[in-house]
């Protein structure tokens, strides 16, 4: 794992139960009370741009910039959707998977990365390369 990502992984879970608590556990999208244990929920970054510096930055502070909010799973989805119209981050790297339908973070740079003719969800592909490494090959 880069850097980068052990950064920001640290800082979620440094900051988790602080916005949780925050927030007093309440989606700031559909106003719905969120169960720590048993709902799904994120930390929604509504813009990566704070004095670059944002996951040296506390949570707090992004919270009272309007940097960050609390969100529960499928308000994110909906959030990053790509095929909402409605939905100014509607380009974001999110869309439902060609075989299953699954909604997925990252699948266009699997379909670019991978040379793929389709849109797969991570488990589809990992079934679909388990397939062709089961196969026997006559050349």
């Amino acid at each position: 794992m880069g850097k980068g990502k052990q950064i920001r992984r640290q800082w979620h879970i440094d900051n988790r139960d602080y916005v949780f608590n925050y927030f007093n556990g309440i989606c700031q999208f559909c106003f719905k009370p969120i169960h720590r244990l048993t709902t799904k929920w994120d930390i929604h970054h509504i813009h990566y741009h704070y004095k670059n510096e944002l996951y040296k930055t506390p949570a707090k502070e992004l919270i009272e910039n309007k940097v960050i909010t609390l969100i529960c799973r499928p308000c994110h989805d909906k959030e990053h959707t790509a095929v909402d119209p409605e939905n100014p981050q509607r380009l974001e790297n999110k869309y439902p998977c060609d075989n299953c339908g699954k909604l997925e973070r990252g699948i266009f740079a699997r379909k670019k990365g991978e040379n793929l003719d389709k849109l797969l969800c991570r488990k589809c592909f990992l079934a679909l390369n388990k397939k062709d490494d089961n196969q026997l090959s006559l050349f």
